[in-house]
This record gives structure tokens, sequence and C-alpha cells, in this order.
């Protein structure tokens, strides 16, 4: 796995994710309301998806010419995206919210 990416990528999504929670109102709440879900839909379950498969089906996503010899996998991916939403809710949200917030 390549951790630098990972770890970098997932705080780029956090900041994207701030941008949108607190720049534009956009709230997973209001989303499932409106679409009427029975749960809320965390990023963190679309991660662990993307991981899950990765880890069985190893799919380049990026390949090594994009970013100068390092290859970024599904596993890879997945995984930025899921630490995305754990950063996000037990490290960011008790700051600004003094809770969890999860699930």
């Amino acid at each position: 796995m390549n951790w630098p990416f990972i770890l970098w990528t997932a705080c780029f999504l956090e900041i994207l994710t701030y941008i949108f929670r607190f720049g534009f109102d956009f709230h997973s709440r209001s989303i499932q309301k409106k679409a009427r879900l029975p749960v809320r839909i965390h990023h963190m379950y679309v991660g662990i998806l993307l991981a899950i498969a990765g880890y069985f089906y190893s799919l380049a996503v990026f390949p090594d010419f994009i970013l100068g010899g390092t290859t970024i996998t599904l596993l890879d991916l997945g995984v930025t995206i899921a630490l995305s939403d754990v950063i996000h809710h037990f490290s960011i949200l008790p700051l600004f919210h003094q809770k969890v917030d999860f699930p």
C-alpha cells in the first residue's frame, strides 16, 4: 500500500469535506432526509467497499506514468476514503461539536 498517497489524499478529502460542510452547509442528515434514506451514508462505507474489492482485485486506478513511478490501486483508494471519514468523525468533529456523531 502507498501510505504517503493514502495519508496526504485523506487529508485533502477532509479539507474538501469541511469546505462543503461549513462553506455550503452540506450535511449528511439533510441529504438523508431529502433522499428519504433509512440510514445516513458516510463515505467510509464507499471506502470500505472499494478496499474490499481492491483486496481481491488489484486494479491500478492511477497508473505509474501519471504519478511518476507510483501505482495507486483500488485498495489504496478505498483505504484513503475510509481513513478520511475516520479522521472526520473521531478527531475533527469532536473539536468543533464535542461529539463523534457516528454513525
